[in-house]
């Protein structure tokens, strides 16, 4: 009798141990915390409804900090500087322009190793271009997260409006036809726009505060009219050129004849809430917050709202997942990442109004259904570029910031800022080694 009961409790033992040994191999951290600073976007609330579902496969809880775009920069900074190991933050998202900064102080983990031993992520799943853009030399340190090509949003009962087109033709001498051909007939649209409308209402609703909000508008601008701020072969800014003043001619112009008043300090949340109440007819701006204008309790033009891709092509931005070195939870953090990037959860983001980066699901047709306007998404990354990756990214947003601004509101004349930000951009780029390694 006691050879059987001692038996028994050797067996529960045995498999209490047993169970609680795969339990911790199937879930390595449970019980940790990771925290992860991110924007405040439709991509960020796409994710958030499924985090219960990481925790619960993984034992992982998921702290997200949401922020404005703003002060994300100046946020990370000070952690990623904070050593191995020792920052607040296991896993972060890196906008592209940040890349060259990042890669260069030594903030981030490369993930070739990790790679290597998760099949499941294949980066020729996603769209080569998003890829191209948080590439630096042959290491492989970011994941993409999401993308966020620019593009044309409008008010389509005034668009469509046969006496808004008398109205544009008796104005502008030129027969009506859309959508613009060029950024020149955008311009006189978005102006003739702002006469036709009521008083309370605008052609434009535009974001020229400085220092991001401004650049990433007008390089539109810039990029539709076939310009750029450094050729890509020789490496010096051809900024200053009939392009770069054809650009800033045009911005100033629509700043001044077609916006919202104190738009030359508007942020896109600015921008965002003049369009979404429906107080502009037209405004340059990025895909993902069509999410937010599709939707009523956000907008009130989500019945009228389409998008279209710009004349020219535009600026195509994104965001990519990265594991700093001063993350204290590295192997959890790629749990993360490694669970963010399966197919269901790709496909779960998007149908949740997620800007995905990956090819497939912009064939898939539910995706297309609930959001028609993503049909143009692959056309409008094909004719978009991505900034420059080089060391000081930040420092080159800056320069073209700063200046434009400054010549925007008068300060200087569009000639010297135009001279300015060509110089500038030449003396940051000197004996910059990610430079040296994409000339051709």
């Amino acid at each position: 009798m006691k050879r059987k009961l001692l038996a028994s409790v050797t067996f529960a033992v045995l498999l209490s141990f047993s169970l609680t040994f795969s339990f911790a191999a199937d879930k390595p951290y449970a019980g940790t915390t990771l925290n992860i600073l991110m924007e405040a976007v439709p991509d960020t609330e796409s994710i958030e409804p499924l985090l219960g579902e990481f925790q619960k496969e993984s034992g992982i809880k998921v702290v997200i900090e949401k922020v404005v775009y703003t002060i994300m920069h100046e946020k990370l900074v000070p952690h990623l500087m904070a050593g191995e190991g020792n920052g607040s933050y296991d896993l972060i998202q890196v906008d592209n322009y940040w890349v060259g900064e990042f890669v260069k102080a030594g903030w981030i983990q490369s993930l070739d190793s990790r790679l290597a031993k998760t099949p499941q992520i294949k980066l020729t799943d996603y769209i080569d271009s998003v890829v191209d853009m948080f590439t630096v030399g042959d290491k492989t340190y970011f994941v993409p997260q999401w993308t966020y090509p620019f593009g044309l949003v409008y008010l389509d009962d005034v668009v469509s409006d046969a006496k808004f087109h008398q109205f544009y033709e008796k104005k502008t001498g030129k027969k009506w036809s859309f959508p613009p051909k060029d950024m020149f007939e955008y311009a006189e649209m978005a102006k003739a726009a702002k006469a036709f409308t009521p008083s309370n209402m605008y052609g434009a609703a535009m974001q020229g505060a400085k220092v991001d909000p401004i650049v990433m508008e007008f390089t539109n601008y810039l990029y539709g009219l076939g310009g750029g701020y450094y050729d890509r072969t020789t490496w010096k800014s051809n900024f200053n050129s009939k392009t770069g003043m054809q650009a800033l001619n045009i911005y100033k112009d629509l700043i001044e004849n077609a916006a919202q008043p104190g738009a030359n300090g508007a942020n896109f949340d600015d921008a965002f809430n003049v369009f979404g109440q429906g107080k502009s007819v037209f405004a340059i701006t990025y895909n993902f917050l069509m999410p937010w204008l599709l939707d009523k309790t956000k907008s009130a033009v989500a019945d009228r709202v389409k998008f279209i891709p710009l004349p020219g092509g535009g600026i195509n931005g994104g965001w990519a997942w990265a594991i700093p070195v001063s993350s204290p939870h590295s192997d959890a953090a790629w749990e993360f990442i490694k669970w963010a990037e399966t197919k269901k959860i790709q496909r779960a983001r998007a149908m949740g109004g997620g800007m995905p980066a990956v090819k497939w699901v912009y064939d898939d047709t539910a995706f297309l259904a609930k959001y028609p306007f993503q049909k143009y998404a692959m056309e409008i990354i094909a004719k978009a570029k991505a900034l420059p990756i080089i060391s000081q990214s930040t420092r080159m947003v800056e320069v073209v910031g700063e200046n434009v601004s400054t010549a925007i509101i008068g300060d200087m004349s569009l000639e010297q800022a135009a001279k300015k930000i060509a110089n500038e951009l030449d003396e940051i780029v000197e004996g910059d080694p990610l430079v040296e390694m994409q000339k051709k």
